[in-house]
């Protein structure tokens, strides 16, 4: 068994102190020459044995005289706080590692029966090409040089080579559904198909070459990112569905969001495309989807809730600092300008509230939402406009309009404009 790499190259090895990653981690301790690489375990705190696997695990890498880095992730809390399983919670964490490693690539122990489980796992959740495609010996960042072994000639390996490692007793439980996979159902297929496991990647190779196809017409030229919040244009998602839905998985990635995003995710976004603006959706990881009109813009929930601002608003030349933004208000002629007699006593500068009323210059009456709608106002954005009221009648949407009540006629004395940076 031997592993091809590029000395020229630095290499994290994911190391858990099983049979593949022990076996993974000797092949490039005993490489001649030396390959530049170090270790890194990872304690999940999910079993009462998994600090002493780490801990195996740095003992094996102080007889290579490898460097060997400690992370402990805390799974069952952030698939608490996040409402996602404890396996798509230990991917996200392992990966926000991974990531960080000051190294050219992260090297995984995955072999050919982790391949055929994750494409039975992926077709039977009803997966597309994507996912039947399978596990890549080579993706990005990541290194799988173990890929085409299987379980049982790595096993054959490590006693050969009196490699020694540590068995994890869950993988003899039944719970995780790739336990089952493992554990129950191949089992049964190989009963049937003598090459199973083979004919399992060979439609996965199959699958792939139809999705590097199917891929390389998803432009996402157009798709803007930014603060962690991604704009794709409408007419990208009115594409024919295999193209739009890997604009979309590529926008995720853009989003650095890998996992737990599903068909039928991927289709309510489609659908949210053709809905009237204003329509949204909940994404795993607490993000939203928004029709914005013209694009469909993907960002984080925020839980906090707008705190109204109550700014008494003065007849004069003012600055006002809110959370919002700075509000310049001037003597003369501007974009927005008024009769600044014309406001009344008591007026504040602040942002929407429940039955506000607006009545636009040249325009009748009507309830602020309406207006907001009309001018096609993202309805995210809506709840950081300021405002200067009188009760619920609005006077200023400050950047965009101001009421007909305020407006310039032959009788006005004081001219004031306002402005927003």
């Amino acid at each position: 068994m031997k592993i091809s790499v590029d000395l020229t190259k630095k290499y994290a090895l994911a190391v858990s102190g099983g049979a593949d990653s022990m076996v993974l981690l000797h092949l490039f301790a005993m490489h001649k020459p030396r390959v530049n690489f170090f270790v890194v375990t990872i304690n999940h705190n999910l079993r009462n044995t998994a600090k002493s696997d780490c801990q195996f695990v740095q003992s094996v890498c102080q007889k290579y005289q490898v460097e060997c880095v400690y992370k402990e992730i805390d799974c069952a809390k952030f698939s608490k706080d996040n409402k996602v399983s404890i396996e798509t919670a230990g991917r996200v964490l392992r990966r926000q590692i991974f990531e960080s490693l000051d190294c050219d690539f992260v090297v995984t122990a995955h072999h050919k029966d982790d391949n055929v489980e994750s494409v039975l796992m992926h077709v039977l959740r009803g997966s597309g090409l994507k996912g039947a495609s399978g596990i890549k010996e080579k993706d990005g960042k990541y290194f799988r040089p173990l890929l085409a072994f299987s379980k049982q000639e790595i096993v054959d390996f490590a006693k050969e080579n009196e490699i020694g490692w540590q068995e994890d007793e869950t993988n003899q439980e039944n719970v995780f559904l790739r336990n089952k996979i493992r554990n129950q159902v191949l089992p049964l297929l190989e009963e049937s198909f003598a090459n199973c496991k083979d004919n399992v990647i060979r439609f996965a190779e199959n699958a792939e070459q139809d999705e590097q196809f199917l891929w390389s017409l998803a432009d996402v030229s157009k798709v803007k990112v930014e603060n962690n919040t991604a704009t794709i244009p409408i007419e990208l998602l009115c594409q024919p569905f295999p193209i739009a839905v890997r604009v979309l998985q590529k926008t995720f990635q853009l989003l650095n969001v890998f996992c737990d995003v599903e068909k039928t995710h991927l289709l309510s976004l489609v659908q949210l495309a053709q809905k009237q603006g204003g329509k949204k959706v909940h994404l795993p990881f607490d993000l939203i989807a928004v029709n914005d009109y013209n694009c469909i813009t993907i960002f984080k929930n925020d839980q906090r809730k707008n705190v109204v601002e109550q700014i008494v608003f003065e007849k004069n030349a003012q600055t006002y600092f809110t959370a919002q933004g700075k509000v310049q208000v001037s003597e003369g002629q501007g974009k927005l300008h008024f009769d600044m007699d014309k406001i009344p006593s008591g007026a504040v500068l602040r942002t929407r509230e429940s039955g506000d009323v607006f009545c636009p210059f040249g325009g009748g009456t009507k309830k602020l939402k309406e207006w907001l709608i009309d001018k096609k106002v993202c309805q995210r954005k809506r709840d950081d406009l300021l405002l200067v009221a009188k009760g619920k009648e609005i006077l200023i949407v400050v950047g965009m309009e101001i009421s007909d009540r305020i407006k310039i006629d032959q009788s006005t004395k004081n001219i004031f404009h306002v402005d927003k940076e």
